[in-house]
Formats: structure tokens, C-alpha cells, sequence
């Protein structure tokens, strides 16, 4: 697997485990929370019905002693039998039952007799049917002390979604027993067993409760979702956050990795490189010396003998700074700690290269404080200024503008930029701009600005290369103001 596959697969790792906990998370939420929403549903709906089932008992027992003290005792004492075929009978036996259904909410109330024939209802209609009877009457009957029935238009997950529900929707049928009151029972009954006189069949809305209900379980379920999706978007904010922090500390160490790569290859280059220098320097020296000394012996030459000794002094010259371009960056002086003026230090490097400005057409336009003190290797600096003012005038190949500033952020560190007005940087370039050896001059060592980025590196400082808004190109270096590093190093210790 190649390095950009590796990188990919590295990439993608984190983001797919983010993803996958994230996911899972939130499925799982929402499992356990449609879980425990249906077990509280189902306990409140059973809530609900059993206490509509004791309501129910409560009332059909209320309306067996009313039935039996108000008609059943009067009538036959006083008829000598209950007959509901009479008129009368039937008014006196509904006035009672209407007595006791005044602001319920029932649907209905029949009698039915041992033969399952309705002998009364709050509707006229039913009465003498002998096909409305239910199970539970026989039952009844039978010595069942009551018996429901629920009675539902719609299933109740229907009952669930639809946004209001329509009085009826769910009833609740109660089968009781019509017997003796249970104060007659005692007198007169001592312990026999109690007849059957009829059966009570009370049918009552049980709509308004599970509306009740329904909106309780909406309201659950919706805090659930609500409460989930916080609990999701925060696992996956965690888990971004993960994801980037374990991106960012993988890419760190790639790059740590490269970054050692790369010391390891420049380092033994430099010591090649030194090795190569330290040869050369020798005989290039002799070479210069030669070519110095035949320069002034013969003067009186002819012009051809004068240019050639010229040429070799020029080159062993240009050679010469070369050599030591590779031996100041293949060993790298440690800087002074002195305190030093970074105005008086630019002013030095504009003088030197003011007259080869001049020629050119460079203006240099200024704008330092006097104020700006560092510590540092006043030798060193001045070098690093120097390079990079003259690759701005050697960028812009003629005449040009150099703008030089200084400024004191609110960390505390002194920065400087120069901007000039050639060309910039070029994209593919830019990354690389900083590389040793890399160059796109003819002539050139690509030793400048790692030379530079290794003098303010000793110095505690940094350094970044930039296009201007304006164009041309960016170079912002800041410094570290207080103490010596030196002394910064023993306060740590």
C-alpha cells in the first residue's frame, strides 16, 4: 500500500468509528426509549381501566340499591309484583335510574331478565329485543359476581396516531347483577343464598380518560425523542471531537515522522556537505588569492588576460560564499544572548544594500518602532535581514517597492513583515519555499531562506511566507520578547 493510500485509510478510520458509535447510539436510545414508552403506556392504559372498572362496580352497585329501595320494595308492596309491561311501572323504574345518570358519562343501561330479554333501557327502542344480550350475562347468570367487556372503534395504536379522538371511541361494558340490598340481605335472607333478580348492563365512555392517556404517552414519547437527539447530537459532538483530535494528533505524528525523516537525510548531507566544503575551502582559497595577486601584477595586460583573471576572481568569489552558505547551514552557530535593537539592525542592512537599491529603483519604505529590543546575535540577525531583503530585490528583477513594518500584538511577541512588490510566491512553490536546497534560480544554492528560518528559529522565534492582498510577497517573522533564552532555560529548570 502506497504512502497516499496509508494516509487515506488513516483519514478515514476515525471517521468511521465516530460515525458507527455515534449511530449506534442513537438506535439504541431510541430502541430502549420506544421500549420503556410502550411499558409505561401499557401501565398507564391498565391504570386507567381498572379504575374505570372499580368507578364501574361503584355505580352499578349504586344503581342496584336505588333500583331495589326505590322500585322493587314500593312496587310490591304495593302491587304485589313488579310487571315493567305497565306503564307506570316503567316511569317510575326510569325516573329513579335517570335520578342516578344525571352528569355521567354513560352510554347506556339496559335489564335484561333470566330469558335475556332487555326489559328496560335508556333507549325506548331496545326494549323486549331478545338479541342484544352479551357473554357476560350468562355468566351472570351463572354466579359471576360482574364481568367487562372493552369496546373499541379504532385499534388503539390508530386511537394512538389520530389527533382527536371522537367521544365513544372506547367504552367500557359492565355486567352486574341485580340482587337484594344488601340491608334486606341480612334481615331476611340470614345467610341464604341471594337470587338473581335481573342483570345491570352499564356501558360507559372511557374516551376522555384514554385521551388523558394518549397525551401523556405523546408527551413521553416526545421528551424521549427531544432528550435522544441532545443525547445523539452530544455523543457525536464527542465523538467529532474525538475524531479530530485523534486526526489531528495522527497527522501530527506523520508529520513528526516526516520531519525526522527529513532531519536524518540533512543531517548526514550536511555532514557531506561540510566534509565537501571544508576540501574545497582550502584550494578555493589559494585559487581567490592567485587570481587577486595576478589581477594587480598584471595590469598592463592586454584586455583578454585581464578579463579572464577577472572571471576567476569573480567566480572563486561567488563560489567561496556558496561554500560558506553550506557550512553555516550544515553547522549552525549557537547566537549570543545579547540585547538587541532590531531597528539598528535593519538600518545596518539597508545601508549596505542602499547603493545596489539605487540602481536598481528600489524604494524602501520603513515603519519600525526604536523600541524593539530582543535577545539575540546582532551578526546573525543582520544576515537574516539581509537575505531576505536582497531575495525581494532579486525578485522583483528591477525597480520596486519594499514595505518594512514592525508591530507589538497582544501576546506580547514582536512581529515583522516585508512586502514587496514582485511577483509572490507561486502556489507550488510556496510549500516548498522554505526546503534546502530547493530554488528556482539558475545560480542559486536554495540555502537562503532555511538559513534565515534557522537563524530566527535559534533565536525562539518564527517565521511564515505569505502572497500580500496587494501582491507580491509576505514575510512575517515574529520574536519573543523578555529574557534571554538562556535564562529562560534555567527559570524552567
Amino acid at each position: 500500500m502506497d504512502d497516499a493510500s496509508q494516509n487515506g485509510a488513516d483519514n478515514q478510520l476515525p471517521f468511521n468509528l465516530a460515525k458507527f458509535f455515534s449511530y449506534i447510539s442513537l438506535v439504541l436510545i431510541l430502541i430502549s426509549s420506544v421500549i420503556l414508552t410502550l411499558f409505561i403506556g401499557r401501565t398507564m392504559n391498565a391504570s386507567v381501566l381498572e379504575s374505570q372498572q372499580e368507578y364501574a362496580l361503584l355505580l352499578a352497585d349504586n344503581i342496584n340499591r336505588q333500583i331495589f329501595r326505590k322500585f322493587t320494595l314500593p312496587v310490591a308492596y304495593a302491587s304485589g309484583r313488579v310487571a315493567l309491561s305497565n306503564p307506570a311501572q316503567y316511569k317510575l323504574l326510569d325516573e329513579v335510574i335517570q335520578s342516578q345518570l344525571h352528569g355521567l358519562q354513560l352510554e347506556s343501561v339496559r335489564l335484561f331478565d333470566d330469558h335475556y330479554t332487555i326489559l328496560y333501557s335508556t333507549n325506548p327502542k331496545e326494549v323486549r329485543r331478545t338479541d342484544m344480550y352479551t357473554a357476560g350475562i350468562p355468566l351472570v347468570f351463572e354466579g359471576k359476581p360482574h364481568h367487562f367487556d372493552v369496546l373499541s372503534s379504532i385499534p388503539y395504536t390508530q386511537a394512538f396516531l389520530t389527533p382527536s379522538l371522537e367521544d365513544g371511541t372506547f367504552l367500557l361494558r359492565t355486567v352486574f347483577p341485580l340482587t337484594v340490598d344488601a340491608d334486606f340481605q341480612e334481615v331476611r335472607l340470614h345467610g341464604q343464598p341471594v337470587p338473581v333478580l335481573g342483570v345491570l348492563e352499564i356501558v360507559q365512555d372511557m374516551t376522555p380518560q384514554y385521551r388523558g392517556t394518549i397525551r401523556s404517552q405523546r408527551l413521553i414519547i416526545g421528551g424521549f425523542l427531544v432528550s435522544t437527539l441532545i443525547l445523539f447530537f452530544l455523543l457525536h459532538f464527542v465523538a467529532r471531537k474525538a475524531e479530530y483530535t485523534l486526526s489531528s494528533r495522527m497527522a501530527r505524528n506523520r508529520q513528526l515522522e516526516a520531519q525526522l525523516h527529513q532531519a536524518e537525510k540533512l543531517a548526514s548531507m550536511g555532514r557531506m556537505v561540510a566534509s565537501i566544503a571544508h576540501e574545497i575551502r582550502n584550494p578555493l582559497g589559494i585559487i581567490r588569492s592567485s587570481s587577486e595577486f595576478l589581477i594587480r601584477r598584471h595590469k598592463t595586460e592586454d584586455a583578454t588576460t585581464q578579463a579572464m583573471l577577472s572571471a576567476i576572481y569573480d567566480e572563486s568569489c561567488r563560489l567561496g560564499t556558496t561554500v560558506n552558505d553550506f557550512l553555516d547551514y550544515a553547522r549552525p552557530r549557537q547566537p549570543r544572548q545579547d540585547t538587541v535593537n532590531l531597528q539598528d539592525i535593519l538600518n545596518k542592512a539597508l545601508a549596505f544594500l542602499g547603493g545596489e537599491f539605487q540602481r536598481r529603483g528600489v524604494e524602501i519604505h520603513a515603519d519600525i518602532s526604536p523600541d524593539l529590543t530582543v535577545p539575540g546575535d546582532a551578526d546573525l540577525l543582520y544576515r537574516a535581514f539581509y537575505n531576505i531583503l536582497a531575495n525581494a530585490q532579486q525578485a522583483m528583477d528591477g525597480p520596486g517597492q519594499i514595505f518594512i513594518e514592525s508591530a507589538l500584538p497582544a501576546d506580547g511577541r514582536i512581529t515583522l513583515t516585508f512586502r514587496d512588490t514582485g511577483p509572490g510566491f507561486a502556489e507550488d512553490v510556496l510549500n516548498k519555499a522554505m526546503d534546502p536546497f530547493f530554488t528556482t534560480k539558475d545560480n542559486g544554492t536554495g540555502l537562503g531562506l532555511p538559513i534565515v528560518q534557522a537563524i530566527i528559529d535559534s533565536h525562539g522565534g518564527s517565521m511564515k511566507l505569505a502572497n500580500a492582498q496587494q501582491g507580491g510577497a509576505l514575510i512575517t517573522i515574529s520574536f519573543p520578547t523578555g529574557k534571554p533564552l538562556t535564562e529562560q532555560g534555567n527559570a524552567h529548570e
